[in-house]
């Protein structure tokens, strides 16, 4: 498919009109740079005058259309940035209604409250959605053109010039950063989230929650709820991959491509909320035209994890390792390297150690010790020398015991990564959801030599741990997604293993042709919405909200659900329907009627309701081909006799009167009220209305030499000397053998030729014209008739005798 047609079901419809001209832009190029005929030819050696100036044509084109998009791009960020200021006063005026008492009832006008201004801010996620897709979209296309321009003229002048001059630029609309919009937004949303549950749990469901039954404990899930739990993003990290599965824990992986980031971001936290309410630049640009700007070109790395095992002995497991074990096999757990150490920028290290296939040893670690667990000889003298301290040289050998025990394990390649955590907002005792998003994702043997080889991950990698029963088919609806691309049986431990040290009998990843194509899909087309429900980018409802304290699964948003929300949420009644009704001061309106179904017919229009209604439409005035002949031949027999009325002539020869006046006129026209007849007092008006100077109506024009002599007179004569002549051929050359036939065609041609002429004299005699005119038509048809009468008798004479 062109891009010209996947440009407009990649952008948002709505701002279509916002699109880059990609079409004819294309078409530009392409004319100007096909050889053809009339087209100069470049001498080599020689600048090209007319392709310079083509150049520079088209590089003005690009710029015109690049400020036009930076234009609207901006301002949309700006709408945006003050539909979140002011959801955070709203929500900041509603959040000093709230009394301290905490086991008293929220108000059912305060909660539709919460409804709305969580409604409103999940209406502002789409908005940075369908920003963060028009954006992804319109840069593609300008990517495309000057490919395009470069692959037709061999030069890329053009495109360094672009790049350099326009995209470069930090005002350009590709280096808009959409973060510190996601950090806003998410941050609004877990408040607003938060507030409610505060305000619906009370002293009894919390007590409830923290005593949880003593042989749940160990479970997987209750593991994981410890994790995220305790806050610490390592401990989370850890608990991902060392906590073995459940009968119904599985783990899922897709790929996302660096364009769908931020439209992944938005609908993850319509079922999930960030851990710690934390978000991270993730776009690959620095401006941004709200308040928070980021002064980072690329995301640095914030999570780190070093792998130590033996090549071989890691190779042979995970070849082993089949698609359906990697995903959901009970007692399985995600890590396969025996002894791996995961750390964070701002947090220490814990080293996960495994024993045999069920036993697994964590141990923390201090971040500067990491190096030290594996390869201590490999420190620099100086901090070395640093660590001479008893306890600290304690610690380590007491870490390094426990590593050691396993021959030949040996650090062998750190993967970093800047990570967002997820925590299912319906994550509870029944069971938990957790998910990861890595991008910029680098791979590297273990050390700290500038030669290490490294690798990068072109995608991001979603992962979703569940344990236990969530409560919401997230995993059917991510399969089904655009966004993502689901890849079974995924590892990254598998993949840095191929790519950095392609072990012998190593079977490469099925994943790897994927990496280089572009696994990016057409969105769903767009469903026409009526009136204003639905907005720019289809608004979805909010998610469930997590509460531990109601079995029903009471949430703040009981209104705009949409098809990603739960299925059994959708049950609940509005808000209202507890609300106590007020005595109504005026009448009832009558209840609706409920809709039949009906058969279809021609008196239906489409405006009554039903999106495949269909009228057919019958013009009255429509002519058929054969009413138009009839017509034409009614208008050759037609009499040309009286002339037009006075008015009409009035309204012909007048002067021309211009639209404004013809339509002020109007206006002033009272309405009349003789439906159906003509009434004579509005043209009275009209015509006091115009100046006494147009209104003077000029002589009558005289009648052009042609309107003297009718048409069906000409005709008739003509047709009556033509037969006459015809008859007299046929009587001399006849032959005597045919003198019985051709004195009958004679005899038939010569009555012909007198009804004709007596027709004609008639028609003249019937046209009752007062002009000149008349006696001229009249003396032509007289002689006509009489010379046709005489020839006749000749003729007729001359037979017989």
């Amino acid at each position: 498919m062109k891009y010209g047609d996947t440009l407009r079901q990649r952008s948002i419809p709505a701002w279509s009109h916002h699109n880059i001209d990609y079409d004819e832009i294309k078409h530009f190029i392409k004319d100007n740079t096909t050889p053809g005929k009339g087209k100069s030819i470049s001498i080599p050696g020689k600048s090209d005058a007319k392709l310079l100036r083509f150049e520079n044509d088209l590089f003005d084109i690009l710029l015109e259309q690049h400020t036009r998009i930076s234009l609207f791009v901006t301002s949309k960020a700006g709408e945006i940035r003050r539909r979140l200021d002011h959801a955070h006063s709203k929500f900041t005026r509603l959040s000093t209604h709230v009394t301290n008492t905490s086991d008293q009832g929220i108000p059912i006008g305060r909660l539709e409250r919460y409804s709305k201004l969580e409604n409103d801010l999940l209406k502002t996620g789409d908005e940075i959605k369908s920003l963060a897709r028009f954006v992804a979209t319109q840069r593609t296309a300008f990517r495309k053109l000057l490919k395009k321009y470069k692959k037709w003229t061999g030069s890329a002048e053009l495109e360094a010039r672009f790049h350099a001059d326009v995209l470069a630029s930090p005002n350009s609309f590709t280096h808009l950063d959409l973060g510190p919009l996601l950090d806003d937004y998410s941050d609004a949303l877990q408040h607003i989230r938060s507030l409610y549950e505060a305000r619906l749990q009370n002293p009894d469901s919390r007590a409830c929650v923290s005593s949880l039954p003593q042989e749940l404990e160990q479970t997987s899930a209750n593991q994981l709820r410890t994790a995220y739990g305790t806050g610490s993003k390592v401990e989370l990290d850890t608990a991902i991959a060392a906590v073995p599965f459940d009968e119904a824990g599985s783990l899922a992986t897709y790929f996302v491509h660096p364009d769908s980031i931020v439209e992944l971001r938005v609908l993850l936290l319509q079922h999930f909320e960030h851990h710690k309410a934390h978000i991270r630049s993730d776009s690959l640009t620095s401006s941004s035209p709200s308040r928070k700007t980021s002064n980072v070109n690329i995301a640095e790395p914030d999570s780190f994890m070093l792998v130590a095992d033996q090549v071989e002995r890691l190779a042979r497991e995970q070849n082993a390792v089949t698609i359906d074990e990697r995903e959901h096999l009970t007692g399985q757990r995600p890590q396969r390297a025996q002894a791996a150490i995961r750390w964070t920028t701002d947090e220490d290290a814990i080293l996960t150690a495994r024993h045999g296939r069920s036993k697994l040893e964590t141990v923390p670690v201090q971040r500067k010790d990491v190096d030290m667990v594996f390869e201590p000889a490999s420190m620099p003298a100086a901090e070395a020398e640093e660590v001479r301290s008893a306890k600290r040289r304690q610690s380590v050998a007491a870490i390094r015991s426990k590593v050691q025990e396993r021959s030949g394990m040996r650090a062998l390649y750190t993967i970093s990564t800047c990570r967002s955590r997820f925590v299912g907002i319906n994550s509870g005792p029944n069971g938990v959801l957790l998910a990861t998003l890595d991008t910029n994702i680098v791979m590297q043997k273990a050390g700290h030599n500038d030669d290490t080889p490294t690798s990068t991950f072109p995608f991001a990698v979603l992962q979703i741990r569940q344990e236990g029963s969530s409560g919401t088919d997230l995993l059917s609806l991510l399969d089904h997604n655009h966004l993502v691309e689901r890849v079974r049986g995924f590892s990254l431990e598998y993949h840095a293993l191929w790519e950095l040290f392609r072990p012998v009998g190593f079977a490469p990843p099925f994943w790897l042709p994927m990496l280089s194509e572009d696994i990016r899909k057409l969105p769903p087309p767009a469903l026409t919405a009526r009136g204003s429900s639905l907005a720019v980018g289809g608004s979805s409802g909010s998610a469930t909200h997590r509460s531990n304290s109601t079995a029903e699964g009471t949430t703040a948003v009981e209104t705009g659900r949409s098809s990603s929300a739960i299925p059994d949420q959708l049950e609940t009644p509005p808000l209202r329907s507890f609300r106590k009704k007020r005595r109504r001061t005026y009448a009832e309106s009558p209840p609706p009627t409920a809709r039949q179904n009906v058969y279809w017919n021609e008196y239906d229009d489409p405006e009554d309701g039903g999106d495949g209604a269909y009228i057919i439409y019958i013009d009255p005035n429509a002519k058929s081909a054969l009413d138009t002949f009839f017509e034409k031949l009614t208008a050759v027999f037609r009499r040309g006799g009286k002339t037009q009325t006075d008015n009409e002539h009035g309204s012909l020869l007048s002067p021309h009167v211009d639209d404004d006046d013809d339509l002020s006129s109007d206006d002033q026209t009272p309405p009349s009220t003789k439906y159906g007849t003509l009434s004579t007092s509005t043209n009275t008006h009209r015509s006091s209305q115009i100046p006494s100077h147009w209104t003077t109506q000029a002589p009558p024009a005289p009648a052009p030499a042609a309107a003297a002599f009718p048409r069906i007179t000409a005709i008739c004569l003509s047709a009556s000397v033509a037969i006459l002549i015809v008859a007299y051929i046929l009587a001399s050359t006849a032959k005597h053998k045919y003198a019985t036939e051709v004195d009958a065609g004679v005899l038939f041609a010569v009555v012909c030729s007198l009804v004709f002429a007596v027709v004609g004299f008639m028609t003249v005699r019937s046209g009752g014209r007062d002009d000149g005119g008349e006696g001229i038509a009249l003396g032509v048809a007289v002689v006509v008739l009489v010379l046709d009468v005489v020839c006749s008798s000749a003729l007729l004479a001359w037979m017989v005798g």
